[in-house]
């Protein structure tokens, strides 16, 4: 189920919740620690006291010599005023209960008695003196005051049992409850500041993370085919690396764009080479034919057959221009068999001026790719030509070709020191309507680098305005 609030303002929800949802886990534990805290301070504080009235009693106890063992009617002589005293020196009120629980006598009032002292001890803590003599449990009375009830078994002189004393203490609510609520009060005042200080820290981090995230979103919104500007910028590092990705592709989509644009280009070209052809070639042969009569004729004037003659060199001509352009829109299909590359070379420049191309090879004659060996010697022999026509005035003409071999590529190198390319020139030296000559179509380099690519392989080309170019031609080594 898609949200309908956009990410910022959902991380910045998320995180005021976690803070919230913290501070009642906060506040929640620290209620419970500081109830329990106060329990067993009060259950300190009552031990302390039995501790000294249990002195009090155990000095009452040996000071007589009635036999008190299971007598509680003697234990009520020795301290129906005894108790009282020891209740308003210590502050607290005592009372004695026997063996089944069952009280007995107490410093309250008869009035008061069963409201603070129950008839009977109750069982919980009636099993905790049986295990171990004493034992404390929370009690409330018949007026629901909260008490702490203490219990603790009397022996006398001869470590047998007489009563069982008890002590109920007094827990102030109230003060539990100021104490409390002045706690809370401050465990809120520093909430609130720190809560203002995640609202900001929130509203800063929900921005820092959704703002690329929110560029990224816009850039991809507006990629087009064309150009694309890349996202800038430093951000973290997991944004960073998907603006990077980002970038990536569109530096990919840029090359597929530029790609296809060629491919349509060509595509274009083929179509429209191909249509040329057809519509230049119809007409020529019969009207080369009809020319070649005329001047064959003996009742042709010789003013008319000199024309002719120039008539059927421009035939000539447009023929030539035909078959380029037939050459290629119907490009045949490269073949894949062994070809051995300095073989090849050597015979692509033995028809040239040796003086003027030479072969530079680095690799032992040893160099075998596959290949069309009928395609690649026509585009050596078409780059050693444009080699050639660079030439620049006054300067002799020089091609190295130079061929080097590495474990996966065959490189061929056609280097010339003619008038070179200019740099604003070098994107289009591949296009099929560019040359920088005076004559041809501009269709020999397209040519070279169809079956180049065609071979899985790539040419690239350097040039320095007036020092001359390099035609790379890279193959792959099998």
């Amino acid at each position: 189920m898609r949200s309908g609030f956009p990410l910022r303002t959902r991380m910045f929800l998320a995180m005021l919740g976690l803070i919230v949802l913290s501070f009642l886990m906060t506040g929640t534990i620290s209620f419970y620690f500081f109830k329990k805290e106060n329990d067993e301070y009060n259950v300190e504080r009552l031990k302390r006291k039995e501790y000294a009235i249990r002195a009090s009693v155990d000095y009452f106890v040996r000071s007589h010599h009635q036999d008190l063992y299971l007598n509680a009617t003697m234990l009520v002589e020795v301290f129906d005023d005894r108790i009282c005293e020891l209740a308003e020196i210590h502050q607290q009120d005592i009372g004695f209960y026997d063996f089944d629980g069952t009280y007995i006598i107490s410093s309250k009032t008869e009035d008061s008695e069963t409201s603070l002292f129950p008839a009977q001890i109750p069982d919980m803590l009636m099993d905790q003196l049986k295990e171990s003599g004493e034992g404390t449990m929370n009690y409330r009375s018949e007026n629901n005051q909260k008490y702490i009830f203490s219990s603790t078994v009397v022996y006398d002189d001869s470590d047998r049992p007489l009563a069982i004393l008890n002590f109920p203490y007094l827990t102030d609510e109230r003060y539990e409850e100021d104490e409390l609520r002045e706690f809370f009060a401050r465990l809120f005042g520093i909430f609130a500041l720190v809560f203002f200080i995640a609202v900001m820290f929130a509203l800063f981090l929900s921005n820092s993370i959704a703002r690329p995230l929110t560029i990224l979103r816009q850039k991809i919104a507006e990629t087009r085919l064309g150009d694309n500007k890349p996202i800038e910028g430093n951000y973290p590092p997991e944004i960073q690396r998907l603006a990077s990705e980002y970038n990536q592709m569109l530096k990919e989509l840029h090359e597929s764009a530029v790609l296809l644009a060629q491919r349509e280009r060509q595509t274009a070209w083929r179509d429209m080479a191909r249509q040329v052809a057809h519509e230049i070639k119809n007409p020529l042969t019969p009207m080369k034919l009809q020319m070649q009569m005329l001047a064959m004729s003996p009742d042709t004037p010789q003013k008319i057959k000199d024309k002719l003659e120039g008539l059927v060199a421009q035939v000539d001509a447009m023929a030539e221009i035909a078959d380029a352009f037939s050459r290629y829109a119907n490009l045949p299909e490269l073949k894949r068999e062994p070809v051995h590359v300095q073989n090849m070379l050597l015979k692509t420049i033995s028809i040239f001026d040796a003086s003027q191309v030479t072969l530079i090879d680095k690799t032992n004659g040893k160099t075998t790719i596959k290949g069309d060996a009928e395609q690649l010697t026509r585009a050596m022999n078409n780059l050693i030509k444009n080699a050639l026509q660079a030439e620049q005035p006054d300067v002799p003409v020089e091609v190295r070709i130079k061929l080097t071999a590495t474990k996966d590529a065959v490189r061929i190198d056609v280097v010339d020191n003619g008038t070179g390319i200019p740099h604003n020139e070098l994107e289009e030296i591949f296009e099929p309507r560019f040359t920088t000559k005076n004559s041809g179509m501009g269709l020999g380099l397209s040519i070279v680098k169809r079956v180049i690519e065609g071979l899985d392989g790539k040419i690239t080309v350097q040039s320095t305005p007036g020092k001359g170019s390099v035609f790379s031609v890279h193959l792959p080594n099998t």
